[in-house]
Order: structure tokens, then C-alpha cells, then sequence
């Protein structure tokens, strides 16, 4: 719904009247007139808590008045369209310039109300079709609120109101993860959370089996009773082929949230498994191989994972980048130092994520490029490789260390966190099928 500005700015509620009075006529013995000044508006009193109406003495035997009505409220929900601006928004429904660019050149915790991103919800809240009103949500997380009424805008920044509800999902794998999750009701970001957290012990490309489980606590969060989005996995349970893997969220006193195994270790390693998403492998490390453009047999000293163009490539560890380019074999290749020991190469990208240059600083799973067929390809691929010491290594044969484990002055509260968490997770028959199962077949 799409309001029409009014004709005149004199119309706009701040320009009301700031008292109103209305009269009660008391025919006792000529008393005279009482006069009840009604109190000035204020958009959150009217719009969050409305004040009921005013209780006066009443002479016995005589009706009392008929309580003025509240004020309809209505609420229109739009979404930000490319090419916005706030300005357009707020002077469509009247806001003179001098508020507008107030409001427009505010910064409150950091975010600027005029900062607006395409596809984002905002809500304009209306009385008697006088714009009272204006939220914007920057994120999933909060909103910004200008309340316009007597005097300059009140803006602020409010907790998205959500109904938080934590609850235990499992499920078997028949196809494959994504299609084990959709087939019991839940969303594709399940899938991808669950599947980062053990990135580090299952290969989501080559590992998993027929008759695989899955459990998990997580919360989820509602918002007018539509599920919105999931927090934060609490807990987890992966079965893959009969070796179960475990994960507890957890924040040790001396460090950062994370996920740990029940007795402690950390899930994350030194490096990711693979450094982009359920895709497939079409080419694998070899010292001889069919070269599909030059027709010859050459070392492929790396693992070519075949994905649409434009799919995100994440770094496998923290590191530096060391050499950025593009070449005629390679297309655009970005090289990145881990240590002193270990570098890796992602070629062939569509192009470079924002800010990839020689010396940039990098972390785990960040987003460096995109995947294309620039370079020497026939088609899509992400092409990867791995050095130790400056020498070519199979991606999928090296084993890393695990990272900081559950410092020992935690053990005890984390234990104490592990039991509660294992209670709430699902076991029932999928897993102990998936444990105690016969032959599970490779899915391909």
C-alpha cells in the first residue's frame, strides 16, 4: 500500500495544536465550568502503551460523557528497493527537508539512518494517515525507530522484538545432507551451519555414507508467529560412517565462543577440508593426467572443484596474502601463506572478493573470491592447491593440529554445560541406526 502525500504540510501532525481542551458542563448549583487540559502527544505513549480515558467525578444520576476513541494506528511494510533513499521515503508523506536531513546526518551506536540496503524491511506507522512513525531494520538483529511528533525526531536503536524457541532436530541421510534436512521441514541455512561446524572432521564431498545421522539443539526465531531465522547450533551430533562426532558451543573465560568435542578439544583445526560448499570434485591430484584444453598428460597437482559461477571461496586458515594476478593458465589466482610451513592457491576465480591485494590479512573462511572459468578451463571450477615447504601436497592427505582446546580451569563448568546440552539433543533409532547399522553405502 502506497500512501498518497498530503497536499499541505500544515496538515502534519506536528503542526496540530499542541493542547486540546474539552469542557465538562457539572449542572450542580451553578459550580461553574471544569476545563481538563488533555496532555501533549507522545508517539511512543500513543503507539506502545495508550493511555486510557480520563476518570473524572460524575454527579450521581447523570451519564457520564462518551470516552473520546483512541487513534487507529496502521502500519504499511515495505522493502527497500534499489535506488531508495531515505529522503524520497520521508518527504513522500511530508517531512520538511531541515528533519529530513537531521535525521539523514544522525549516527546512533554506530549505524546512520540513511545507510539503506536493498531488499531490507522498513515500516511506516500512521495516525488518522499522518505519518507518526518510521522503522528501518539495517539487520536481523535490531531496527531504527524515528518517532516524529511535537519538536525535532527521537531516533534510536531497538532490539528486533523475536519469540525465541530452542528445539531438537535430527534427521538420516538417504541423498544428501541438504535433502535430509529439507525432507523434515527445515531450512538449507541448517544444513550449511551444521555442516561448517564439522568441516574439519567430515569431507561433505567424498565422506558421507547412506544411513548417516544428524542431531541438533538450536534455536529458532519467530517474529508474528513466521520463522525468521536460526541462532547459534547449541549443540550437535554427526554420524558418519558408524564414527560419531560431537560438538558443544561454548565460551571459556579466556577466549572466544566456540565449538569443542565433549571432552574438551576443539572441532576447528588448522585448516578447512575444503574451501567452498558442497560441490563436486571433477578433477583430483595426480602426477599424470588428460589435460581437457591442451589434449597432453601433465601433473594436476591439485583438486578441481566443479561449482556455478559466482560461488563463494573461502579461505582455508588465517593467513596473508602473497600473490594475487592474473595469467593465462591460471585465470585470476590469489596465493596465501599460512605459516611457515603451509601456503595454498585458489585459481580460475570469476573475480576477487573486495579488498584482496598483496599483504592483506586474512582468516579462516573468509570470502576471497568467487568462482569462474577465467584462465585455461573448459568450464566453472574452483582449481586448489596446497604447499608444505614450498612443494605440492594433496589437499585431502595432510593432517593439521587441532587449535586451542578448553583451558583446564574451564573443564569443570564446561563439563557441567556438556551434560545439559546431551540431554536435549535427539538420539532415538536414527542414530543408533546409523551407529549400530550394517553397510552404508558412498554417496555420489
Amino acid at each position: 500500500m502506497i500512501h498518497n502525500p498530503l497536499p499541505k504540510r500544515n496538515t502534519h501532525l506536528r503542526d496540530r495544536p499542541r493542547v486540546r481542551s474539552r469542557y465538562l458542563v457539572l449542572a450542580v448549583l451553578g459550580l461553574g465550568v471544569l476545563c481538563v487540559s488533555r496532555p501533549a502527544f507522545s508517539p511512543q505513549a500513543r503507539i506502545m502503551q495508550p493511555s486510557g480515558p480520563l476518570i473524572t467525578d460524575v454527579v450521581a444520576g447523570e451519564a457520564p460523557s462518551a470516552a473520546e476513541p483512541e487513534p487507529v494506528i496502521s502500519v504499511t511494510n515495505k522493502v527497500v528497493r534499489r535506488g531508495d533513499t531515505l529522503y524520497d521515503i520521508l518527504k513522500a508523506d511530508g517531512v520538511p527537508d531541515p528533519e529530513i536531513l537531521q535525521i539523514a546526518g544522525t549516527r546512533v551506536d554506530g549505524i546512520r539512518p540513511s545507510s539503506l540496503v536493498a531488499g531490507r524491511t522498513y515500516r511506516l506507522h500512521y495516525e488518522e494517515e499522518q505519518l507518526v512513525e518510521y522503522q528501518y531494520e539495517p539487520d536481523d538483529m535490531r531496527f531504527i525507530r524515528v518517532a516524529f511528533g511535537e519538536g525535532d525526531p527521537v531516533i534510536s536503536i531497538e532490539p528486533i522484538p523475536y519469540e525465541i524457541v530452542r528445539e531438537p532436530i535430527s534427521g538420516v541421510i538417504e541423498d544428501s545432507l541438504f535433502a535430509a534436512v529439507e525432507s523434515i521441514g527445515e531450512k538449507p541455512a541448517l544444513a550449511m551451519d551444521l555442516a561448517d561446524i564439522f568441516a574439519w572432521q567430515v569431507d561433505f564431498f567424498r565422506d558421507l555414507r547412506n544411513g548417516d545421522s544428524f542431531a541438533v539443539v538450536v534455536d529458532k526465531y519467530y517474529r508474528d508467529g513466521e520463522f525468521v531465522r536460526y541462532g547459534r547450533i547449541e549443540a550437535a551430533r554427526f554420524v558418519n560412517n558408524k564414527t560419531t562426532h560431537r560438538a558443544f558451543l561454548y565460551s571459556p573465560g579466556s577466549g572466544l565462543e566456540d565449538y569443542f568435542d565433549e571432552e574438551g578439544g576443539s572441532l576447528r583445526k588448522q585448516f578447512l577440508k575444503v574451501p567452498l560448499r558442497f560441490q563436486r570434485i571433477s578433477s583430483g591430484f595426480s602426477a599424470r593426467r588428460l589435460h581437457p584444453v591442451t589434449g597432453k598428460v601433465v601433473p594436476h597437482l591439485g583438486v578441481d572443484y566443479a561449482a556455478p559461477t559466482g560461488t563463494p571461496i573461502m579461505s582455508i586458515g588465517d593467513g596473508k596474502v602473497v600473490m594475487i594476478k592474473r595469467d593465462e593458465a591460471n585465470g585470476r589466482i590469489i596465493k596465501i601463506r599460512h605459516n611457515s610451513v603451509y601456503s595454498s592457491a585458489y585459481a580460475h576465480m570469476n573475480s576477487f572478493a573486495s579488498g584482496m591485494k598483496v599483504g592483506t590479512q586474512v582468516r579462516q573462511g573468509q570470502v576471497i573470491g568467487y568462482v569462474g572459468s577465467s584462465g585455461r578451463a573448459t568450464g566453472p571450477h574452483l582449481h586448489f592447491a596446497m604447499y608444505r615447504n614450498n612443494k605440492y601436497v594433496d589437499p585431502r592427505r595432510i593432517s593439521v593440529p587441532r587449535a586451542t582446546s578448553v583451558p583446564g580451569a574451564d573443564l569443570e563448568q564446561f563439563k557441567a554445560v556438556v551434560r545439559e546440552l546431551d540431554q536435549q539433543l535427539p538420539g532415538g533409532l536414527a542414530g543408533q541406526v546409523a551407529e549400530n547399522g550394517g553397510d552404508a553405502d558412498v554417496l555420489r
